[in-house]
């Protein structure tokens, strides 16, 4: 009897826990190739390059951010050269609040779709 209170604050405690990483899906759905893409925050300073038609993860280290804010994308555009610097998004006290960003890039922005841990019907 005495297993279900301990039982109950063990989930408490796993649930509530912030998990210090952010989980992305990069799909390169433009007509060029991409290098140097990096999402930030990520303190493990991560680069990829992708190929036309080309989709990656990503998991990006945010254990030193204990604020809010907005993920920034940066890649270059290897067709003309030029860099690309886009925000999108949301996380709150260091905190990715979906279980993955999927971000698809086109030949003129970037589309972030977010997965939840749970889906709720109406």
């Amino acid at each position: 009897m005495r297993l279900i209170p301990v039982l109950f604050v063990f989930s408490l405690l796993f649930f509530s826990c912030h998990h210090d990483e952010g989980d992305f899906v990069i799909i390169n759905a433009s007509d060029f190739d991409i290098d140097s893409l990096s999402i930030v925050p990520d303190f493990k300073n991560q680069q990829l390059s992708l190929n036309k038609n080309q989709q990656k993860k990503l998991t990006t280290n945010m254990n030193r951010v204990s604020s809010d804010g907005s993920y920034r994308i940066i890649y270059k555009n290897k067709k003309n050269d030029n860099f690309e610097d886009i925000s999108f998004g949301y996380y709150t006290n260091g905190s990715q609040i979906e279980k993955r960003i999927l971000v698809t890039i086109t030949n003129d922005t970037i589309i972030a779709k977010s997965e939840f841990y749970l889906n709720y019907k109406n």
